[in-house]
């Protein structure tokens, strides 16, 4: 077989193939002989049909598996013989079809991974700011235990509800008179200070007592996510049947040790800083990554084949199609998510070819040492033995945390050559209009 490639793209070529007539020959009789082994003709006995009676029963089924398999190797020697880093199947043009003493050629446009010498790494800049956990930041969490250890109680004697209290309502919705029986509850508990609260009803339950009724109008955006309720006003009727008021602890030693292993509220408070502090830290880290790689992509201009990030596309639908499955939301992702969904799947594809040639320039590698640490480390966080860790990750786990060490890896190089400033990144500065768009507002005046 001969091959040859013309190039139509940094990421799409054009492979032509040619089997020799003696090569097609030579294929269509072995699967004439395959054929003939058990093929069942009327008036013949297994392997004993001649071969003009094999070719007219089934000519056109052996012409078809012969163009077939060369086809498949065809394509595949081409891609070894020209070195193709191919990342989708290959396209046929059209189908090719057997001529009787001809060459068999046919062509394909195949996508291929873009050529990179060297990526460069040495003119990268990030900024990363200082940790700080404000106290304030401390308080609400404080807060926020507070009111998990609170006793519940009724108010006696019974009052109006008020900020902070528990009230037990059934409701039922209307929008232009008509009765939404899917917005209604009945024995749903709110709690008058939440913030996920709409402002309208939170302001017409303060004062409520058990029995009282009400009917509250609440006005909703034109952006609602609910779209039988963009730019409406709905009419909430209520009734309450409960109210309860939170007892908050004090704030004491006491109150820690209740929280757990903690001695004093100062030991609490600390532990909780620890916690904010880290989580801080892992979003700065995070914020970092995004810089190195925004950096990276911007010193380091790759075509990427369209096939790859449309299969980002799909795999960014169905991680989210699997988060909300987890949070237990219906319905398909808001226009959020799609607007410049393109956009960030070339990003990440951009990424993972850019890193996955950094490693292999750099000769960065993961290694059973790398991984025996990581499993350590899962065991600690476990509480399982290092080897049941090690036996509960199946080969596509495994691959999967080797590239997400590899990737570690590759970072932590980029974080290390990289110049990174202290504070917040700067906003990038909006350029001046050009001299032509002034005097185009000029002309415009006049």
């Amino acid at each position: 077989m001969q091959s040859e490639i013309r190039e139509i793209s940094p990421v799409l070529v054009e492979v032509t193939v040619e089997v020799p007539w003696d090569r097609i020959q030579k294929d269509l009789n072995d699967t004439y002989k395959e054929i003939g082994k058990t093929a069942r003709v009327r008036g013949f006995r297994p392997g004993k049909v001649p071969r003009d009676v094999l070719k007219q029963v089934y000519g056109r089924d052996a012409a078809a598996q012969v163009t077939g398999t060369l086809v498949e190797q065809g394509l595949m020697q081409a891609v070894q013989e020209h070195e193709l880093h191919i990342v989708a199947q290959p396209q046929m043009e059209e189908a090719p079809a057997l001529e009787k003493g001809k060459p068999l050629t046919f062509k394909a446009k195949v996508e291929v991974g873009p050529k990179i010498d060297r990526v460069a790494i040495d003119a990268l800049e990030a900024w990363q700011a200082p940790i700080d956990v404000p106290n304030e930041d401390v308080d609400t969490e404080v807060e926020g235990l507070r009111n998990q250890h609170a006793e519940i109680q009724v108010p006696d004697p019974m009052r109006g509800a008020k900020e902070g209290d528990l009230i037990t309502i059934d409701y039922t919705v209307s929008v232009d008179g008509e009765a939404k029986d899917d917005l209604g509850a009945e024995a749903r508990q709110v709690e008058i200070n939440d913030d996920r609260l709409l402002p309208a009803l939170k302001e017409g339950l303060l004062g409520m007592q058990p029995d009282e009724e009400k009917t509250i109008e609440v006005a909703f955006e034109d952006e609602h996510p609910n779209p039988d309720l963009q730019g409406k006003t709905a009419e909430f009727k209520i009734k309450a049947a409960q109210l309860h008021e939170k007892l908050l602890p004090e704030l004491d030693d006491e109150f820690a040790k209740d929280c757990g292993d903690y001695e004093t509220l100062l030991e609490l408070r600390l532990k909780i800083r620890e916690g904010l502090e880290s989580s801080a830290k892992q979003q700065g880290d995070a914020k970092l990554k995004d810089q190195l790689i925004d950096s990276l992509i911007e010193h380091n201009d790759i075509p990427v084949p369209p096939s790859m990030v449309q299969q980002q596309q799909q795999m960014m639908m169905y991680e989210m199609a699997q988060f909300m499955q987890m949070a237990g939301q219906q319905g398909a992702p808001g226009a959020d998510f799609f607007s410049g969904i393109e956009e960030r799947a070339q990003r990440r594809v951009q990424a993972g070819i850019l890193l996955g040639s950094l490693a292999r320039q750099e000769s960065i590698e993961v290694t059973e040492a790398d991984l025996d640490a990581k499993f350590q480390e899962i065991a600690e966080q476990t509480g399982k033995h290092v080897a049941k860790v090690r036996a509960d990750y199946r080969e596509d786990q495994r691959n999967q945390l080797e590239s997400q060490l590899l990737e570690e890896k590759v970072m932590a190089l980029l974080t290390e050559r990289a110049k990174i400033n202290e504070g917040e990144r700067p906003e990038p500065e909006v350029k001046p209009e050009t001299q032509k768009d002034e005097s185009a507002e000029d002309e415009g005046e006049e």
